[in-house]
């Protein structure tokens, strides 16, 4: 029969306090051995499990912090998030807080009102795509608990951001395509409420127009960061009379579909038409050919807005906003999908 903490000290003859100790790593060195062995051999009799929930209840902070990712299947395939995640755990890694992700379907009305705080037993958040779960910028703003946003940046959020320079992004693509010589070009597009997106998109529109171009409105397609999606709407766009020379996909998984497409349709990639993408997805090296891309250091800013948030739950101001934001550099990486028109 397991026993509680209280009963395990009465079996013992020592306080609630002595026991709390010897189970614990950090203190079992205040504690006289013969107490340790004698409590050890009822662990090992009996069983005794310590009540974390109720340990956290007790103290003003769990060392926890929450997660957030949209909910959708599949979502782990995605190097995306596997890289975002990998950076965050890394860092806590050599913290004393752990986190709890939080896979969050989208509901706005739900998530608007929603105290993640009570609700979720943690300190501080973690946020990717924000627009998915919040109706508008002021929910940010009036959120109860420290929270860094990763991606979808927005300078005029008073919280703490942290992403890829999206703009400087797109201008590279735009400059590498124009300078192989590309002036019929087609962009692929996330989301309308992606703010990644529409600065990417703006980067791109605003290389061309120094340079005299624009693109036509017909060949803006929308396709949600999906690949299937991509594969589907695409064919828009490769169907006109005069189509595209290059298509710039504002994220890898619609340059995998992109690719896809041109491979079925017996469109020769990169001869016929180049494909550029974005966030250099580990699969971009092994597609057919390799993927021309736009590198986000997403590890590493995953890591910095960790740190940041860590860093302001243990000042003595962490009840005051954390605000601010940090910018990653991009770097467009060539590889075999694009070249000279």
């Amino acid at each position: 029969m397991k026993l509680n903490i209280k009963e395990m000290a009465k079996k013992a003859g020592v306080s609630v306090a002595t026991i709390s100790r010897a189970i614990n790593a950090q203190t079992r060195g205040k504690v006289a051995p013969d107490t340790l062995e004698k409590v050890d051999a009822l662990i090992k009799k009996h069983g005794y499990t310590p009540n974390l929930s109720a340990k956290h209840l007790r103290q003003s902070s769990t060392r926890t912090i929450g997660v957030i990712f949209p909910y959708f299947r599949g979502i782990f395939h995605h190097s995306y998030y596997v890289e975002v995640l990998a950076g965050i755990s890394d860092y806590l890694l050599g913290t004393d807080y752990q986190f709890k992700m939080l896979l969050l379907k989208e509901d706005k009305e739900q998530w608007d009102q929603y105290d993640f705080k009570r609700g979720e037993r943690v300190d501080g958040l973690i946020i990717t795509h924000w627009p998915r779960f919040f109706s508008h910028k002021s929910v940010l703003e009036q959120i109860n608990i420290p929270s860094v946003i990763i991606s979808d940046l927005r300078k005029d959020v008073k919280n703490f951001f942290v992403g890829g320079d999206q703009v400087s992004g797109g201008r590279q693509a735009a400059e590498h395509l124009y300078g192989l010589g590309h002036r019929r070009m087609a962009v692929l597009t996330g989301p309308a409420i992606s703010m990644d997106s529409r600065l990417r998109l703006r980067g791109f529109e605003h290389y061309l127009g120094m340079k005299g171009l624009s693109l036509d409105p017909q060949w803006i397609v929308g396709a949600d960061f999906l690949e299937d999606a991509a594969y589907n709407r695409v064919e828009k766009v490769l169907k006109d009379r005069k189509r595209p020379t290059a298509i710039f996909c504002l994220n890898d998984q619609m340059a995998f579909g992109t690719l896809r497409k041109l491979s079925d349709l017996k469109i020769a990639c990169p001869e016929e038409i180049s494909v550029v993408g974005y966030d250099d997805d580990p699969r971009g090296l092994l597609s057919v050919p390799a993927l021309t891309t736009v590198r986000v250091p997403l590890y590493e800013l995953a890591q910095e807005g960790t740190r940041r948030l860590i860093n302001h739950l243990k000042s003595p101001s962490a009840e005051k906003p954390l605000h601010g934001h940090v910018v990653f550099p991009v770097q467009l990486v060539q590889r075999k999908s694009t070249a000279c028109q």
